[in-house]
């Protein structure tokens, strides 16, 4: 085996202006940092496979800077930027320093007339300004990891930390069971949840050397989503983590990952349903901001406390099994999945309710946020259709890569985590690492229960895939994570 050869790097990526924010459906651009946004870069290369892993506090990964950042980086020495996976923590507290998606979709279809005024002003970073902003910092961080590498050695361990829940509570209602994303459990029509949560942590220490800790890599299936709903930047929960961590750990590197959580919220809605009934009513409806009454920094220091336990408890076990010359591989999957698609009855529908607004409708007579947030179904069937008619597929990269005993397996969905525990299953990484959010945005990718349930997150409106491409995306994952290992 070869030795393999390590390095890391950490950069702000806060604005130091008013940024548009993303994660709701409303309108939001921030007023205020309440703690940094941080890219870091994990380097890894053994003379003849290479990877780099970035995470982000961002809501959704970087998208149309491939080009520009393999022009950046084309100098170093060996390095092949196709070797690159970058994922997003979630934070709903941050941007993508791109554009606003979701009003773009709403003005292909309504029409920018109709919608809501949007103004943002001269003083809010955006444009080609802000993506020249992140390409500037995400080149600095892969140039540093990269350019950083010395030979050390690795260990992984698979702990675990209570960090999210399900957030698809199921009703007993007149025509059937029903699930309301974030619904109110304090309802008497209340049965249960959908599925469970994935309270497993995967762990990754690296090590120089010497033997001395250097990082640690923490891939938990819970969105970064505790500070969601306000007008604040925010790392969220991993902010606390990295304090915790490296409150008894030094300054060590933390490269956060967020496994499969379509379905899974930091927020237990059974224990705050009572008090929040009415917060849970606009928390769903996404129509502006809410005060949910139940204290978010607390809640996030329970979290950091938590995973900052499972990487302390790991690093007892780890110390004692260090590979510095480990088994490593990397391979990138180019999937052809099969797009979710939607009939003609359910397009035509669609379109006779598009029509309807627009005829109710004019630049004197603007939707309300209330009316664009109910048009949004329909306006995702009209899109669907429209895309259809051109592909049929979606086009994924997945990085599947072996350090050791274990690995990690990247893709661009909101994925829910029953999908994750099927590749956990039947894998031999100890632990696999299944990271979501990465490089590309697949939208959600629900379950057949989560069809049958309904509700935000499981309607064609906000996915792309089926379980169909989902089952497709197991398959191929656990071939190649399996063919890795042997």
């Amino acid at each position: 085996m070869r030795k393999i050869r390590i390095g890391w790097a950490s950069v702000s990526i806060t604005p130091d202006r008013p940024v548009l924010m993303l994660g709701q459906m409303y309108h939001r651009v921030s007023e205020y940092v309440r703690d940094p946004l941080t890219a870091t870069a994990l380097a890894l290369d053994n003379g003849e496979s290479q990877a780099v892993f970035v995470s982000l506090d961002m809501t959704e990964p970087p998208l149309g800077l491939e080009d520009r950042l393999r022009a950046s980086l084309s100098d170093l020495e060996g390095f092949d930027v196709g070797c690159v996976s970058m994922g997003a923590t979630h934070t709903h507290s941050s941007t993508d320093f791109n554009r606003d998606f979701m009003r773009d979709d709403f003005a292909a279809v309504l029409g920018a007339d109709i919608l809501p005024p949007a103004e943002t002003g001269p003083e809010v970073f955006q444009g080609e300004e802000a993506q020249a902003f992140l390409l500037e910092r995400l080149s600095d961080v892969i140039r540093r990891a990269w350019e950083g590498r010395t030979e050390g050695g690795v260990s992984s361990v698979q702990e675990y930390a209570v960090t999210g829940f399900n957030q698809r509570p199921v009703f007993r209602e007149a025509d059937g069971m029903k699930a309301v994303l974030h619904g109110d459990c304090s309802r008497a029509e209340f049965t249960g949840f959908e599925n469970g949560a994935d309270s497993g942590v995967g762990l990754l220490y690296t090590w120089d050397a010497k033997g001395d800790l250097t990082g640690v890599v923490i891939n938990v299936s819970t969105p970064s989503q505790v500070f969601e709903l306000h007008r604040f930047l925010t790392a969220d929960f991993w902010a606390f983590v990295r304090e915790d961590v490296r409150s008894s750990l030094g300054s060590v590197h933390v490269l956060a990952l967020c496994g499969a959580a379509g379905d899974v919220n930091p927020v237990d809605l059974v224990r705050v349903s009572r008090e929040n009934k009415e917060a849970l009513r606009i928390w769903g409806g996404q129509t502006g901001e809410v005060y949910r009454n139940f204290d978010m920094t607390r809640l996030c220091a329970g979290i950091g406390r938590r995973v900052g336990d499972a990487v302390r408890r790991g690093l007892s076990e780890a110390r004692a099994f260090i590979d510095y010359a480990p088994a490593f591989a990397h391979r990138v999957l180019e999937l052809s999945l099969p797009l979710r698609q939607v009939t003609q009855a359910e397009y035509e529908e669609a379109a006779e309710e598009i029509a309807r607004i627009r005829s109710t409708h004019s630049a004197d007579r603007r939707m309300t946020m209330e009316e664009v947030v109910r048009a949004f179904e329909p306006q995702g069937v009209v899109l669907r259709y429209r895309q259809q008619q051109e592909e049929q597929t979606v086009q994924v990269r997945s990085h599947v890569v072996r350090i050791g005993d274990a690995a990690l397996a990247t893709n661009p969905f909101e994925l829910f985590h029953a999908y994750g525990l099927r590749m956990k299953a039947r894998t031999p990484a100890k632990p696999l690492m299944v990271v979501q959010l990465s490089n590309g945005l697949g939208g959600y990718l629900p379950t057949q229960a989560a069809i049958e349930g309904g509700s935000y997150s499981s309607k064609a409106a906000s996915t792309q895939c089926g379980p169909e491409g989902g089952d497709r995306l197991v398959e191929e994952t656990v071939r190649a994570v399996c063919g890795l290992f042997r």
